[in-house]
């Protein structure tokens, strides 16, 4: 699944969306924004903490939340994990159980919900696939 970056000037697209520009701000925006990855809050830590040392996990986790709330972000628990997806298009994922990589899926569309939905408001849908991945089924050579 293929999904085109939002913006090359994240401070822009913060700002666009009612998100004040922060230094760390802009660093998880230009980490998860420009292509569509799938990362935990302690994931993007690690990837951060080198050029923002005095970064905390928690300005990672409250930095996530902000971009979940306007619409940057999706969040979803997978395998135990708390996982933020850039790819806010409706899709569905797989998961393998072996090495833990996550994939975008194509999604057939809108998934009929069940009849005991029917008084909720619903905002969001996902499937997700589980299974062992091609790299893992492969034996060591």
């Amino acid at each position: 699944m293929n999904v085109t970056p939002r913006s090359d000037d994240p401070h822009a697209l913060l700002r666009a969306h009612g998100l004040r520009a922060t230094p760390q701000r802009v660093a998880v925006a230009q980490l998860l924004l420009k292509q569509a990855m799938h990362a935990t809050p302690r994931e993007v830590y690690t990837k951060l903490k080198t050029d923002f040392p005095s970064m905390s996990q928690n300005t990672v986790y409250l930095t996530l939340d902000h971009l979940e709330k306007a619409g940057l972000l999706r969040r979803f628990h997978i395998a135990g994990r708390v996982v933020f997806d850039s790819n806010t298009q409706m899709h569905d994922h797989a998961c393998c159980s072996r090495c833990g990589r996550i994939m975008d899926l194509a999604s057939a569309g809108r998934i009929d919900s069940p009849d005991e939905l029917g008084k909720w408001q619903v905002e969001g849908q996902s499937r997700l696939w589980s299974g062992v991945c091609p790299d893992c089924i492969q034996p060591p050579r």
